[in-house]
């Protein structure tokens, strides 16, 4: 999921407001299908009292910043992490995302600048490229069983135009990375018309653009966060996970006798703890009432299918490398009056098909008036069926796209033993739906957070503080792991008296922190101005 639509911001213009608590039953996904035994519901046999670090959240902000506090702190008597989660472990947007780690840089890059200094715009394409590597490194570190279930690996990598006007900004933009930043620029090559539709097999291709390895991984991003927390709680005794353990709310301790700064309110008691991270993307402003507004939450769609039999199986597409095609499969994003992406798995060939249908006008209908859907459910609710006209656009739209003439029969040999009880025998497995936390200025929110966007001051600020790592407008698998790791550094360094007194690593945009003035800013980064070749053109 990725990429919100200009359609949505009169809508979300008004959405300043609580967003409340995650759904109690929200929609299960293809990739929480089987649930991960003794993680997906785990609970300490008592709620812990005390900690060090809280964090409320289970995705992959929350497993990052766990995964990072625990591995890399320097201190001779462990540090106590205890996770909150509301529902099941990673039943948020990580649990329902594409499963792609895959920057546009070219975009990417151009849509940075238009907000943020060049030198800034460059720190941003190197953090998102860098994921590709992270990531995967982190889930080959992995027990055995962890390393295989989380399929990490790298991935024939297609950003795929169908029409003139965006094939030009995309060339144009492309000659521009190539010249500011060569060495993410040299990772991208550029094919036109036959020559690209010979390597995309899409008949109806303007031109693609592709990535080398480094620019291009994708995984299965909730077995990925379930076996890195399995691993945490098998590794570590002083870090705790408990789901289905809703934080309800934060207050600042008063005491000053006592060494914590804030209680926790979850409806399986009270945690004391010197510092509260917020790694619950859209859900972020219930307790933070300061980024009411700031950070708001989209319903979008995901699906997984079979391709056609016509189709190559991963590692049989046709090359536009020295490397061949990749074992791992292909992964496309597609520009085509808005945005769609495609991430093919390894083993059984199923099409994780998802995108920006608002943008292409048909979620407009699907997702704010088909008769059921308000604005209200486009920010808190994941629970549900999925919109009935957007479902039947992704079960329509793979073959429009590689031609109905290569598509070829449907399958009949996916393994029986890969299905379930949430699992549908037809050609598409799954539909469901999710929430993106986007923000209003176009970068995430990451750092410690000002007092006046808590109105929780404490007594002792240099003891302890909030934090949050949220809001990656879809882009999550590009953003979070290295954000995540960006947070627990300032945690760790223990710097006092607020967000610009936090030791920031050098590498780490600036943009990204939680400043008063970004907070009193008001106005909103328009979608064609971030990302003008997913908007819609006139």
């Amino acid at each position: 999921m990725r990429r919100f639509s200009p359609f949505l911001l009169p809508s979300l213009l008004v959405l300043a407001q609580d967003p409340g608590l995650p759904n109690a039953n929200p929609s299960i996904s293809y990739w929480q299908t089987p649930p991960l035994d003794g993680v997906a519901d785990h609970q300490s046999a008592q709620l812990p009292t005390e900690a060090d670090v809280v964090i409320i959240g289970s995705g992959i902000s929350g497993t990052s910043i766990a995964w990072h506090l625990l591995k890399e702190a320097n201190s001779t008597t462990p540090l106590r992490v205890a996770m909150l989660e509301a529902r099941q472990v990673c039943s948020g947007a990580t649990g329902r995302n594409g499963g792609h780690i895959r920057p546009s840089s070219y975009s990417e890059y151009a849509g940075a600048k238009a907000i943020v200094t060049q030198k800034e715009a460059v720190k941003i394409a190197r953090l998102r490229s860098a994921h590709v590597e992270a990531l995967i490194s982190a889930a080959e570190s992995l027990p055995e069983d962890g390393r295989l279930a989380s399929e990490a690996r790298v991935v024939d990598s297609i950003d795929a135009f169908f029409d003139d006007a965006r094939w030009t900004i995309a060339v144009q933009q492309m000659e521009v990375l190539k010249k500011q930043i060569p060495d993410i620029g040299s990772e991208w090559s550029v094919f036109e018309t036959d020559e690209a539709r010979n390597i995309s097999l899409m008949p109806e291709v303007r031109g693609i653009m592709t990535g080398t390895p480094k620019m291009a991984g994708a995984i299965w991003p909730y077995r990925f966060v379930t076996h890195a927390l399995k691993s945490l709680l098998d590794t570590y005794p002083s870090f705790s996970l408990d789901t289905n353990t809703t934080a309800l709310n934060v207050t600042a301790i008063s005491n000053t006798s006592s060494p914590s700064n804030y209680e926790v309110l979850t409806t399986r008691g009270k945690i004391q703890t010197k510092h509260v991270v917020y790694a619950s993307n859209a859900w972020t402003p219930h307790f933070v009432p300061g980024l009411q507004g700031a950070i708001r939450g989209i319903r979008l769609h995901m699906s997984a299918q079979l391709g056609g039999s016509g189709l190559p199986k991963a590692g049989e597409w046709p090359s536009y490398s020295g490397n061949g095609s990749l074992p791992g499969g292909r992964a496309w994003s597609l520009f085509r009056n808005g945005l769609d992406y495609i991430v093919q798995m390894p083993r059984n060939g199923e099409y994780m098909f998802g995108g920006d249908v608002v943008g292409g006008g048909v979620g407009v209908e699907g997702v704010v008036g088909d008769g059921h859907a308000t604005a209200a459910t486009v920010v808190l609710s994941d629970a549900g069926p999925p919109s009935h006209i957007t479902a039947s656009y992704l079960n329509g739209a793979l073959p429009s796209y590689f031609g109905y003439e290569n598509w070829g029969a449907e399958r009949t040999d996916f393994p029986q033993d890969a299905a379930g009880p949430n699992i549908y025998s037809g050609r598409t497995k799954r539909v469901w739906v999710g929430i993106e936390g986007t923000a209003r200025d176009g970068r995430p929110f990451v750092g410690r957070l000002p007092d006046s966007a808590t109105t929780r001051p404490v007594k002792n600020a240099s003891a302890g503080g909030e934090w949050v790592s949220a809001a990656f407008d879809g882009e999550g698998m590009c953003f979070a792991w290295l954000c995540g790791r960006a947070l627990s550094q300032m945690i760790l360094s223990g710097a006092s008296g607020g967000q610009e007194a936090a030791v920031v690593p050098e590498w780490f945009p600036r943009s990204f922190l939680v400043t008063e003035e970004r907070l009193a800013n008001r106005s909103v980064i328009k979608t064609a101005v971030l990302w003008p070749l997913g908007a819609k053109l006139s």
